[in-house]
């Protein structure tokens, strides 16, 4: 967290140099000092993050592609003028907690999807299109959320 904070520092000031960056360093330190205080932060759970990091940016890559594709299949089916079938479809989901929050939202970031309800297990979702309901029960976004869930809980014992 110390090295976004100076980042930031140095971003917002739009230039570096020494007197900037010493400046810049002592007001990082002071910051996450704090964090550390007041805030819950800690050096070892920063090192939680940046183990997770490549996880989540493969799970970024993940909902780029998925967006990509969602978009060429609604493009077909607008520049098709292909009649609409909206579908709601409940599935259950293993997922837990922020997991499972993340999930409504990818589905929900991908055109033609929206996350409606999550309750318990029961995950809701609009989908424009029947044929954007193939495969929402057990969706590439649930299998990469699942293996994070598996090594971060690994990563506990």
């Amino acid at each position: 967290m110390l090295v976004v904070f100076f980042a930031l520092w140095v971003i917002l000031n739009g230039r570096l140099t020494w007197e900037i960056a010493s400046f810049g360093a002592v007001i990082s330190a002071a910051v996450y000092l704090f964090s550390c205080a007041f805030l819950g932060y800690s050096p070892k759970k920063d090192w939680a993050m940046l183990r997770r990091l490549p996880s989540v940016l493969a799970y970024a890559g993940l909902v780029l592609v998925e967006i990509v594709k969602a978009n060429m299949a609604l493009n077909r089916i607008v520049l098709g003028r292909r009649e609409v079938k909206p579908k709601l479809v409940t599935f259950r989901t293993p997922l837990k907690g922020a997991a499972k929050a993340v999930l409504a939202d990818s589905i929900t970031l991908t055109p033609g999807t929206i996350s409606v309800h999550v309750e318990g297990e029961e995950l809701t979702v609009h989908c424009l299109d029947e044929s954007f309901m193939e495969g929402v029960e057990d969706t590439s976004f649930q299998r990469a959320l699942l293996r994070m869930e598996r090594k971060e809980g690994a990563g506990r014992d």
